[in-house]
């Protein structure tokens, strides 16, 4: 995405379903994500349209103490951009029946997971970039 490229002010708000998917792990446990990485994500790409953005936990302590930031969580969340939430759910459902996600790479997400994940809708603005 590039910041010079910002819609003008007073754009209409694009016309697309955005997820966030947030996958929640043990403090300290690097498992997960790298199954999200190396498996999840190929299988994202190989059946519809190429996540957004993914995005992990900075374990680093925070240095600016200004910023408030939550500390002992461990999360990896993809963010992905669709038509509609219909294609949205088609998407899920086809990731879910690929052979690699259904007997490798989900029950390993699963076997590594604090909880259940969650699945936000984000509504992006009209100046937004996620377009």
């Amino acid at each position: 995405m590039a910041p010079a490229k910002r819609p003008r002010v007073g754009a209409p708000a694009p016309d697309r379903f955005v997820s966030a998917t947030v996958w929640s792990f043990p403090p300290g446990r690097s498992e997960g994500a790298a199954l999200i990485q190396d498996g999840l994500l190929p299988v994202l790409r190989a059946t519809g349209p190429a996540p957004l953005a993914v995005l992990t936990t900075e374990s680093a302590p925070n240095t600016f103490t200004r910023l408030p930031v939550r500390t002992g969580e461990n999360v990896t969340v993809v963010l992905s951009a669709y038509p509609d939430e219909s294609a949205q759910r088609r998407h899920a459902a086809e990731v879910r029946a690929y052979p690699l996600a259904r007997d490798e790479v989900l029950p390993g997400i699963e076997r590594e997971q604090a909880g259940p994940p969650r699945v936000l809708r984000l509504a992006p603005t009209g100046r937004s970039l996620i377009r």
